[in-house]
């Protein structure tokens, strides 16, 4: 235990618990606050526009911030970035129940989202830059496993409290305090800041263009997630399914979620990342075609839902391993600064299609807007590797 908090040879081991430690405190705030806000928006005023509103706010935080983090690690310290942006978050989070009204809510949540950012793009090219590339997709897999782990042990604390209450406020504050620790005390190698020239608006646009297939990948993952979790409910309820069995399709979706990640990193590992890339979408674009034919029968719904759910979370572990195959040090800051726009872009704009679809052709449209994202992904990858074929 001693020898790997000072050996020279654990350094690496020691920076790869600090980074994924930053995706489980994450985590749990976002399991812990979000039911939390909604529902305490919900009681405010009755609005479901306006919890929609609010939740996009930390969509829209995500677009404005990503492209200034390479700048800021260009600045300051990536470890001192870190500890600072999870300060900030923990006092923005104690202001919640200071200041109960719609107006300050909305800007505090999208002041959170902005530094929350900060955190992911460091903490994912943090990982990026030390991990071997034979075990990169592996190692990103643990990280998105933490997170998810995180937004677990979040819900249960969400269930364990009174939504009226301002305690879980101020517990997410001291779980962000929390996350401090392996950041400061570990002793490891600084996450490599990029040049100047790499933290330009310049170089994030043209690291998306040098990889499209990665940067797509974090685009379709934003969608598939967010009308994972926001609408599949919503679409539950339509087909007349009672909230037990709501309960347990999201539950299926966490499992798989939580399952998957790793065998998927380590299977990209060994078979090549876009060809791991190009079955999960395979399987993202097949399984809501498979979830409308199943109806409202629980039997096949629910592991339908575990595989389609688990293996399109590999869109994001994967997408980030093969942004690490193609850039490598300082630039991989601006690589990851481009995949979490992309993923904040997908979030941001799949709920309004799915509303609209489902509007117009009924419940099923929800799983249109899925099957079509993950298949115009597929469709990509295709025809990326058909050309590349030609070529060669």
């Amino acid at each position: 235990m001693f020898s790997f908090l000072t050996a020279p040879h654990f350094a690496n081991n020691r920076a790869l618990l600090a980074a994924i430690s930053c995706a489980v405190v994450c985590g749990i705030v976002f399991g812990l606050s979000m039911p939390l806000i909604s529902l305490r928006l919900e009681h405010m005023t009755g609005s479901g526009l306006v919890i929609g509103l609010n939740g996009a706010s930390m969509a829209m935080s995500t677009l404005v911030m990503a492209p200034l983090v390479p700048r800021l690690m260009a600045m300051a310290p990536a470890r001192l970035l870190l500890a600072g942006a999870l300060v900030v978050s923990a006092a923005l989070y104690a202001l919640f129940p200071l200041l109960p009204a719609v107006t300050p809510w909305f800007i505090l949540r999208f002041a959170v989202g902005c530094f929350i950012t900060v955190v992911f793009v460091i903490s994912e090219t943090w990982i990026n830059q030390i991990v071997t590339p034979q075990r990169r997709a592996f190692m990103l897999g643990v990280y998105g496993t933490a997170l998810a782990g995180g937004f677990g042990i979040g819900g249960l604390m969400f269930a364990a409290f009174s939504t009226a209450g301002d305690l879980p406020f101020f517990l997410a504050s001291g779980v962000f305090l929390l996350g401090i620790a392996p950041i400061a005390l570990l002793n490891s190698p600084q996450a490599i800041a990029p040049a100047r020239e790499d933290s330009s608006m310049e170089a994030i646009i043209g690291a998306a263009k040098s990889a499209p297939a990665a940067i797509l990948a974090g685009l379709a993952f934003g969608a598939i997630e967010t009308l994972t979790f926001s609408m599949l409910p919503v679409y539950a309820d339509r087909i007349g399914l009672d909230p037990v069995s709501i309960g347990m399709m999201v539950l299926a979706v966490a499992l798989g979620i939580l399952v998957f990640q790793i065998p998927l990193g380590w299977i990209a590992d060994r078979t090549g990342r876009r060809a791991t890339l190009l079955a999960i979408a395979l399987i993202a674009t097949v399984g809501p075609v498979l979830v409308g034919m199943a109806g409202t029968g629980l039997g096949l719904l629910l592991p339908i839902l575990f595989i389609q759910s688990g293996a399109a979370s590999g869109l994001y572990t994967v997408g980030l391993s093969l942004l690490g195959e193609r850039f490598t040090g300082g630039r991989i800051a601006a690589a990851n600064a481009a995949f979490i726009f992309a993923y904040g872009l997908g979030s941001l704009l799949s709920p309004p299609a799915a509303g609209v679809a489902m509007d117009g052709f009924g419940p099923s449209g929800l799983l249109v807007i899925l099957a079509v994202t993950a298949g115009a992904y597929l469709l990509f990858l295709i025809a990326t590797h058909r050309k590349a074929a030609r070529r060669s």
